[in-house]
Parts: C-alpha cells; sequence; structure tokens
C-alpha cells in the first residue's frame, strides 16, 4: 500500500538532539565507550537535527565536530568557523561552543582537556588512540525518527520538482552536460545539493550504466539520475525524457523494468531479508527475458544518511525494519527506474513525488505507480 506524506524543511529542535543523545549513550554503555567524537557531515547532521557542518563538498568531514561523553557534549570549531556556527548552522542547540585557533589542527585535538584520563574513545576520523565510530552511530541513524522522516519528506518532493522541472527544459541540441547544469542549479535553488548528478543520451544509456554526463548531444531522448543531500539525508531518483515517440524496443524494456522495481519494491516491507528483495528482482528480471542483467549493477538498497546504507547482495541477511527507507535502481540498456521509499507496517510511503508533479505514470490494474519516460 502506498502512503501519503507531507513535507517539513525545518532544522530539528534541541529536544530532538537530547533524544540522540540518550541513544548514543546507551549504546556507548553497551560498548563500555567512554566518549565519542563525530566529524562526519552525514552523523553530525543525524546527531544535530539535520544541520549542517559541511564547507567542502567532496569531504565527507566538516568544518566542526560533536564530542559526545556521559555527562556532557561539545562542539569542537575552529576560530574562523565559530561565528557562523553560533550564529547560523548550529544555533538552537545546547551545545557549549569550544573553538580552537584554525591552524592548529586535526580539530579532534581540542578534545583532550574535555576527557577524563584514560578514556576509551570511538571516532569517525582518524584519531589517536579511538576505536571505529561506525559500528555505534550506523545502526542508530538507519532506523528514521520522525523528525528524520518530516525532512526525507521535504527532500524528497522538492528533488523529484527539481529534477522534473530540469529535465522537461532540455532542448534536442543540448549536451549532457547542459542539462547536468541545469539539474544542478534547480537542486542549488531549493538548498540541495547533488551528491551525484549523471545524465545520459539515449545512445550513451544503452551501452553504460553510469551516465556520468559529457558533450554528447541528448538528440532522440535521455535519462538523468540523481542522488540529492540536505540535512544529512540522502534522496535518489531517476526520470527519463524521449525528444518525440519512444522507439517500441526500448518501450519494452522499460516496461520490463518497472515490472523489476515493482517487485523489489513489493517485497521491501519489514522483516524481510535484503538477499530475499534482490531475489524477487532477479526473478523478474528472468519473466521478462532478461535473466541474469541483475548482474549487470547493483540493484540499490537501503537509503537514509547514505546514499545507500546497505548494497543489497546475494545471500545478504540484513533486514529491513520499519523507518528504514529504500532506494532500488533496476537497469536494463536503455532503461532505469529509480525512487526512494520509505518502509513501513503501513507500507511504502514514495518519497521522491513532488505533491505536484503531473510526471506520467503506470499504474496500470491499480499496480504501485512508477515513472514513464515523458515524451516532450
Amino acid at each position: 500500500m502506498l502512503q501519503p506524506g507531507a513535507a517539513s524543511s525545518e532544522v530539528g529542535t534541541a529536544a530532538e538532539t537530547r533524544a540522540k543523545l540518550t541513544l548514543l549513550r546507551q549504546a556507548m554503555a553497551a560498548a563500555d565507550i567512554d566518549a565519542v567524537y563525530l566529524e562526519r557531515w552525514a552523523n553530525v547532521a543525524w546527531l544535530c537535527g539535520g544541520r549542517g557542518n559541511r564547507v567542502v563538498l567532496d569531504s565527507p568531514t566538516g568544518s566542526c565536530g560533536v564530542l559526545v561523553g556521559h555527562n556532557g557534549a561539545w562542539l569542537l570549531t575552529p576560530n574562523n568557523e565559530e561565528a557562523r556556527v553560533r550564529a547560523e548552522a548550529f544555533s538552537g542547540l545546547d551545545l557549549p561552543v569550544i573553538a580552537q585557533p584554525w591552524y592548529r589542527l586535526p580539530l579532534w585535538q581540542a578534545a583532550g582537556p574535555l576527557l577524563p584520563r584514560g578514556a576509551r574513545v570511538a571516532a569517525d576520523v582518524d584519531m589517536d588512540g579511538a576505536v571505529p565510530a561506525e559500528a555505534l552511530v550506523t545502526p542508530l541513524r538507519r532506523n528514521l525518527e520522525e523528525a528524520d522522516v518530516a525532512r526525507y519528506r521535504s527532500l524528497g518532493a522538492d528533488t523529484a520538482e527539481g529534477l522534473e522541472a530540469a529535465v522537461v527544459e532540455a532542448g534536442p541540441s543540448w549536451s549532457e552536460l547542459e542539462v547536468a547544469g541545469t539539474i544542478a542549479a534547480a537542486l542549488k535553488a531549493r538548498g540541495i545539493e547533488g551528491a551525484v548528478v549523471l545524465v545520459g543520451a539515449r545512445e550513451r544509456a544503452e551501452h553504460f550504466r553510469h551516465l556520468v554526463p559529457t558533450h554528447a548531444v541528448i538528440t532522440g531522448g535521455f535519462t538523468a539520475s540523481v542522488t540529492a543531500t540536505r540535512h544529512g539525508l540522502h534522496a535518489s531518483c531517476t526520470r527519463s525524457v524521449s525528444i518525440g515517440r519512444l522507439p517500441e524496443p526500448l518501450e519494452e524494456r522499460f516496461t520490463a523494468i518497472r515490472d523489476v522495481d515493482r517487485a523489489l519494491l513489493g517485497a521491501s516491507r519489514p522483516g524481510a531479508r535484503l538477499g530475499d528483495i534482490l531475489d524477487a528482482g532477479a526473478q523478474a528480471y528472468a519473466r521478462s527475458g532478461f535473466y541474469d542483467e541483475w548482474k549487470e549493477h547493483h540493484q540499490g538498497g537501503t537509503a537514509g544518511y547514505a546514499g545507500r546504507e546497505a548494497f543489497a547482495v546475494p545471500g545478504s541477511d540484513y533486514l529491513l525494519e520499519g523507518g528504514m527507507a529504500v532506494a532500488w535502481n533496476p537497469t536494463m540498456p536503455g532503461a532505469k527506474s529509480e525512487d526512494t521509499f520509505l518502509v513501513s507496517s503501513g507500507g511504502l510511503e514514495w518519497l521522491t513525488r513532488s505533491p505536484s508533479s503531473d510526471w506520467p505514470l503506470d499504474d496500470r490494474d491499480g499496480e504501485l505507480p512508477r515513472t514513464v519516460p515523458r515524451e516532450v
């Protein structure tokens, strides 16, 4: 059952961060950890209600970090970021700010005076004497709370709206790079970063799965895929455009790939194993006559504070739970279907769908709606 959603793009309250600090401290106690230092931007965004420490977009770490102990939590920042951190990026949180000169790096060195002697520390960056923090943080962030979901709904709706508005602007003389630039601008105007922006003209889409844009002209049509980020969350979706009538062989492949997507989504329910979901997709490929096509590219997996928190691979025992998101991306030559959905006991909620969208859908016989190539 496809569930409707509502949107919110605001950062979280101090109460949300306090609740997540409680969860983190419980995990710390169970692992006999005295303190956790987080600097990777997705982890900081999760803990701090979507607030961002990212400045350099291609860096997994940000410009400040959060130190969490059992009896306190602090925001560590270089002095050149302190004013912005206090006034904008992390305003509204009850976290004391510890600033140190910008030339004293790495930043985690400022944590030393705040830690008890002999403290056992976990960190998500290379920190002297620390153990990796991902084993503590990843299980906490993959099950989305209602505040995370509200921001995800807003991100998904804005991502789809921006992508769809951008691709219908393209003309037959445009290059893939020009289309990609228009998509990136549409996302940026909505406060979204394009972590992945792929555009492939029809001829290239017949041969390649990752359509990194080039100077190739989109004559005939193209496929565009994005993974968009805001507030630390990731939303993935794909839309295809046909300039003129979609050729019949390609139309048949798009029909087949939508059936594979439906099979993957239909199997995505709480308690399902990723390996079994992948099997359902592989069987759908076979029914369409594309038997081993699933082996040519990954099919997606769970999403959230990473583009894919976990990829579906054969035999995976990774269990879906309510409150997780999935983003499946089945492909075959020239055809792809992809959107991001929230999994719950009540069914699937389509996140990357704008309420005002007029994008054409295939919902024959009441089946799960999937997008079809738009003819322009």
